[in-house]
């Protein structure tokens, strides 16, 4: 009986040891919240003693949105068979940081549920990255407004939107006048400056639901969700003034315009493609009658 104590004694020992060096935070609470266990990275983790973890629950720990995060996962591996996986961001030092949590029931030898256990993972670095390489494929690399693919995928979900609630919709397509000449004569590297510039402007006209893409090239897209073609139009307005009011000193003074088609949504531009389409026909209006001007479609 002795030899089983002491073997019971070394099997918790070698467990300690383990969850105290792995690496990872490591935790077990009743089913009711209070926590039985918790290993030395998780008290310092939260800059804790081990001591203060034991028997009391989340809601006395942390801020109350981390704590109910916390319990709503709890409820979903205990009532799970087997091991759950969540992501939680949890506060740490006033910084919110990314964790893989696997949860999982725990059962007595009689079989009977009496705990909830958790392992997790510090992942903070790696969803860093994933944001970043996220924000790399849906941004244009120059004037970081979103890329092609993105403001059409923005630009339907709006669309979306528009045609279930019956809602206003417009687009703006822009396009900077004789700009082939600003490469030619004072070369690319001045070019991307005019885009960029070009963007920083549009963008401070903007309002915040409104979202602008480059489309490619010269060539740009402002989405206007819950925007009639009239509020559009008094916007383009204020955007196509406001760059003509821009002679940027790398081009020894000379002015910048652009040309500017609107379309809106309505019953017979129903599609993304004809949305578009009908912006462009109106931007190249536009440019057939003297450019630095704004067409509605």
């Amino acid at each position: 009986m002795s030899d089983e104590k002491d073997w019971s004694q070394q099997q918790l020992q070698i467990f300690k040891a383990i969850a105290d060096n792995s690496g990872a935070v490591i935790g077990a609470k009743s089913l009711d919240g209070e926590y039985l266990y918790v290993n030395q990275q998780y008290g310092r983790l939260f800059q804790r003693p081990v001591s203060d973890f034991i028997g009391r629950k989340d809601s006395e720990l942390f801020p109350a949105e981390t704590a109910a995060q916390f319990r709503r996962a709890d409820l979903l591996a205990q009532q799970s068979q087997n091991p759950i996986s969540v992501e939680e961001v949890v506060p740490v030092d006033g910084i919110e940081r990314d964790f893989l949590s696997i949860k999982f029931p725990i059962y007595s030898t009689e079989g009977k549920l009496f705990a909830t256990g958790l392992v997790a993972a510090d992942i903070s670095k790696i969803k860093d990255l994933q944001r970043q390489l996220q924000n790399m494929a849906d941004h244009d690399v120059l004037t970081e407004c979103y890329n092609r693919r993105k403001i059409m995928e923005i630009a339907e979900l709006y669309l979306k939107k528009a045609r279930r609630y019956q809602q206003d919709m417009a687009v703006l397509v822009f396009d900077l006048d004789h700009f082939k000449q600003v490469n030619d004569t004072f070369g690319h590297a001045v070019g991307d400056c005019i885009l960029s510039g070009f963007v920083d402007r549009v963008n401070a006209e903007l309002r915040k639901p409104d979202e602008l893409g480059r489309l490619g090239g010269e060539e740009f897209i402002a989405v206007l969700p819950d925007t009639s073609a009239v509020s559009a139009l008094a916007l383009a307005e204020r955007i196509r003034e406001k760059i003509a009011l821009w002679y940027p000193e790398q081009l020894a003074g000379q002015q910048v315009t652009s040309s500017i088609g609107i379309a809106g949504f309505s019953l017979s531009l129903q599609s993304l493609d004809e949305l578009v389409a009908a912006a462009d026909h109106a931007l190249y209006q536009a440019k057939a009658q003297g450019r630095n001007c704004v067409r509605l479609y």
